[in-house]
């Protein structure tokens, strides 16, 4: 309460009824408005955020795939199966990375990096 036993914001026409009014379970109706705005405010922000990350995910992912499948085709033959993955712990290679599907395993064919694009082919045999 400030100046003179009133609540802060508070006009000078509310009733005396008002100012002093709580709810049934103990707290003022405007610190119950409060909470519930808040809660509001948070459903919008996440409501907004999530279709923006999943839409940022769905790009990069796809962007990745075609990248890497440029980057198999080139390194190996076009009948080698590919896959991506987003490594996130990994110090060497920290972004997506693209893996060439061999019969003895995963092979790593190029680091894409955060925010994928086009890959660096290099030849591997000297001109």
């Amino acid at each position: 309460m400030a100046g003179g036993g009133r609540l802060a914001g508070m006009d000078d026409d509310d009733p005396r009824e008002l100012l002093e009014y709580e709810s049934g379970d103990g707290t003022p109706s405007w610190e119950r408005r409060r909470r519930v705005m808040r809660w509001i405010a948070l459903i919008a922000l996440v409501g907004m955020l999530v279709p923006t990350v999943v839409g940022t995910y769905v790009t990069a992912r796809s962007t990745a795939a075609a990248s890497c499948r440029l980057a198999v085709d080139f390194y190996a033959n076009e009948r080698t199966p590919s896959r991506v993955a987003f490594e996130f712990l990994s110090p060497d290679a920290m972004g997506w990375t693209c893996y060439a599907e061999l019969s003895s395993g995963d092979v790593l064919v190029a680091v894409l990096g955060l925010i994928p694009g086009q890959p660096r082919l290099v030849s591997r045999v000297g001109v």
